[in-house]
């Protein structure tokens, strides 16, 4: 079977489908589609969405992070009888945070033919839109659901120069924020959600400001977070100026000394044995 690049379809095609607008969708990944034997597909009735809004009537099985281990044998064994698939999650680039990468590794693993078509992605859209991006950047996915996990994952990357991406869900974005804040400190941010939808929108300003006023942000849609890089201090920070002013201010050492940690990225350690000189 051809498609219209005259490519003989042969085993397992990644296939990205559209973030929100159901028109981001290209011309060679509907024609895959149309051609395939089998679509394989996180949510079945997402899919069908996509699927009857073009007119593609294929076999479709589910492939998910609570049965992808039972479904690769039967994929194998109909990749060994000749059969095509494509794998489409429930929006953008299959393979990153989902189940995609298991498939292709135990279809490489098995020699067969693995390819992975151009097309959306949430990532992508988002660091381009925060304004944050200078050279590069790091894309991070989902953090562990568990806060103290999330912690230590937060710390392994607050060095990191370059702007970080990560994803979240509506009713965990306040609790990733402020754990984000109380592990990063300030930091320039941009969060967007509904991308490329009727409400697509984009917030950016600084962390602090979002950890204070929560409401700021409307908690529906997946969220793409973009936040800026560690920047290398320029000017020296004078520690002790910095706990006398919060002092003066009504502070005690204690919390000046939490705040000035947190606001200026400082070791905590470090904070604390300059206020024991004031």
């Amino acid at each position: 079977m051809y498609n219209i690049y005259m490519e003989k379809l042969e085993g397992i095609y990644l296939l990205p489908t559209p973030i929100g607008n159901l028109s981001d969708i290209t011309l060679r990944t509907l024609e895959v589609l149309k051609n395939v034997d089998i679509i394989a597909c996180e949510d079945t009735r997402t899919s069908k969405i996509l699927l009857d809004r073009y007119e593609i009537n294929k076999p479709l099985i589910s492939f998910h992070k609570f049965n992808y281990s039972k479904q690769i044998p039967r994929i194998l064994d109909e990749l060994e009888n000749g059969k095509t698939f494509a794998f489409i999650s429930d929006a953008g680039m299959p393979g990153i945070s989902d189940p995609g990468s298991e498939i292709v590794k135990a279809a490489i693993d098995s020699d067969f033919k693995v390819s992975v078509l151009p097309g959306a992605s949430a990532s992508i859209v988002a660091v381009v839109l925060s304004g944050l991006l200078e050279n590069r950047f790091t894309f991070i996915g989902f953090l562990d659901q568990k806060q103290s996990r999330r912690l230590k994952e937060l710390e392994d990357l607050k060095n990191y120069p370059d702007p970080l991406v990560f994803y979240e869900s509506p009713h965990r974005i306040d609790d990733f924020l402020r754990d984000l804040y109380e592990v990063f400190g300030d930091r320039k941010i941009s969060i967007s959600r509904e991308l490329t939808k009727i409400y697509e929108e984009t917030l950016r300003g600084d962390l602090s400001e979002f950890v204070k006023n929560p409401d700021l942000i409307t908690k529906k849609g997946e969220f793409v977070i973009v936040v800026s890089g560690k920047k290398e201090e320029e000017v020296e920070i004078d520690i002790k100026e910095l706990l006398k002013n919060e002092i003066e201010n009504g502070a005690t050492k204690k919390d000046a000394v939490k705040t000035i940690s947190k606001e200026y990225d400082l070791n905590k350690n470090e904070v604390y044995k300059a206020s024991l000189e004031i």
